[in-house]
């Protein structure tokens, strides 16, 4: 048995795909080679509320019911693995894996910031080590000769020092001065920014695909106006249909995305909402490095997408989408500013597009296709329509009143 160690990922996943499997504790704890007690530990430390259904106002009209689970009242108190989960009206908690993994690795965060010092352990530092940095003596020797009272990493020694918690500074010791500040390269990763694409590589993509085949595919990307404005548009594409949604965004930030998915999961019933994003491709842009976001259900924190990052430089591996923005450049020439576009602007020409008949659909326009992988109402709700074919125009006097 496996002691001192905290849960990994694949720890977590495994006990989210035991309990949606009905699985009971001991089950698990075997399975991962943890013991009984830490698998009911972080279920119950993680796991997350969800309100009773309002849907046509249910609790009003039943104030009286319990609203209570029978299912919660015994181990393991969360309601992975019930059939009628997603439909149910009562109080639910459930446990997500990525989810409870985020809440660890921010508490991880958290608990490595601040100084580990009290006032008399930094006291004792000043006192002795002080003299000793005036003689020259470098931090290697000091960390050799004094273990006893230096007991944490030299990381956070020279944190500790630029930061001015004892009375010695940088400055007293000449190879810290002697060091240039490393300039950062714009286009390194963050670290932030690798994990993220742990499992989220283009590789990722094709295997999960394979596997399979017949999920909904959604390109992202977005389209820059002017440099000097951060007006842009975000386009999701259906290789199915090849229709596109266009949204304007006032600035090219997870915030202005986030808000985007916020307004699709507003209009597309949660069922529809699955069924239509289970996995999305986009580029390597910072705007969508908040995965969280865009992977869940915003409101009861589910996670139903699986998001996937091209390599970089290879835009041909979401071909559809950047062939589509072809006919938003025959709209809106390169150079354009996007600045007074409105939304209103964005759902005309996304329509008129979306109008456009194409050999690779039999003749049959997308909006026509999509109507195959969704019902015209959740269309309607998105300010999409049909327009006659000899109706259709794309080029920059769509937008000239």
């Amino acid at each position: 048995m496996t002691n001192y160690c905290h849960l990994s990922y694949e720890d977590r996943k495994n006990i989210e795909d035991g309990l949606n499997d009905n699985k009971s504790i001991n089950q698990i704890a075997k399975e991962i080679n943890r013991c009984h007690s830490s698998i009911l530990r972080e279920i119950d430390r993680n796991k997350k509320y969800s309100e009773p259904s309002s849907w046509n106002n249910y609790k009003i009209n039943h104030p009286d019911l319990d609203l209570s689970c029978e299912r919660l009242k015994h181990s393991p108190y969360v309601c992975n693995g019930c059939k009628s989960r997603s439909g149910c009206r009562k109080i639910r908690w459930t446990y997500y894996a990525r989810e409870a993994q985020k809440s660890y690795d921010e508490l991880i965060k958290t608990s490595r910031q601040g100084i580990n010092l009290n006032y008399d352990e930094i006291y004792k530092i000043n006192e002795i080590i002080y003299p000793l940095v005036k003689k020259g003596q470098t931090i290697n020797h000091l960390y050799i000769n004094h273990p006893d009272i230096l007991d944490f990493s030299k990381s956070s020694f020279y944190k500790y020092v630029n930061n001015g918690v004892f009375e010695f500074g940088p400055l007293d010791f000449p190879r810290i001065v002697k060091y240039k500040k490393r300039k950062n390269n714009p286009n390194r990763r963050t670290r932030k920014e690798r994990e993220i694409l742990i499992n989220r590589k283009y590789t990722d993509f094709l295997d999960y695909t394979s596997k399979n085949p017949y999920l909904n595919i959604v390109e992202m990307d977005t389209v820059e106006g002017l440099q000097t404005e951060e007006d842009c548009f975000l386009t999701l594409f259906w290789r199915k249909s090849n229709f596109m949604l266009i949204f304007k965004l006032e600035s090219q930030t997870t915030e202005e995305v986030t808000r985007i998915f916020d307004i699709l999961q507003t209009f597309i019933p949660e069922e529809d909402y699955k069924r239509l994003f289970p996995i999305i491709l986009t580029d390597n842009g910072h705007e969508f490095f908040d995965v969280n976001n865009i992977e869940c259900i915003h409101e009861t924190g589910e996670y139903v997408t699986h998001l996937f990052f091209c390599d970089p430089s290879a835009s041909w591996q979401k071909g559809g989408i950047e062939k589509n923005h072809e006919f938003i450049r025959y709209i809106l020439p390169k150079g354009s500013s996007f600045k007074n576009i409105t939304q209103e602007d964005c759902d005309l020409f996304m329509n008129n597009i979306n109008s456009l008949c194409r050999d690779s659909l039999n003749g049959k326009s997308p909006y026509e296709a999509m109507l195959f992988l969704c019902d015209e109402y959740i269309l309607k709700r998105l300010n999409c329509y049909y327009i006659k074919p000899d109706d259709v125009i794309l080029n920059d006097s769509l937008l000239k009143y």
